[in-house]
């Protein structure tokens, strides 16, 4: 009888499941980062990411290459900077063209 009863509710719990969406296919998931990279011009980039850490004042006050901006910016990276490749193009770019030589 026990047996019985297990079975049953074994039975009922997977139809539950089932029901609230437990046995069905997975949402889709969202892009790669890389595929949303160009949401933020390199404005934008600039202020969310780079002044999470330090103010933009070393910024403004360099002139730099594109190469130099984008070493720059890998070093970042390296001290924990969250860009993506993409995010790390625009904002070189975008930092070229301000803070140029």
């Amino acid at each position: 009888m026990y047996g019985f009863l297990v079975a049953v509710g074994l039975v009922l719990l997977g139809a539950a499941a089932v029901s609230c969406g437990g046995g069905g296919e997975e949402p889709p998931a969202p892009p790669p980062a890389e595929e949303t990279a160009g949401d933020l011009g390199g404005e934008e980039l600039l202020e969310a990411r780079c002044t999470e850490c330090h103010n933009l004042d070393r910024v403004k006050a360099a002139s730099n290459t594109l190469d130099e901006w984008a070493s720059t910016i890998e070093r970042m990276r390296g001290k924990g900077a969250e860009l993506t490749d993409g995010e790390a193009d625009i904002l070189s770019v975008y930092l070229a063209e301000t803070y140029g030589p």
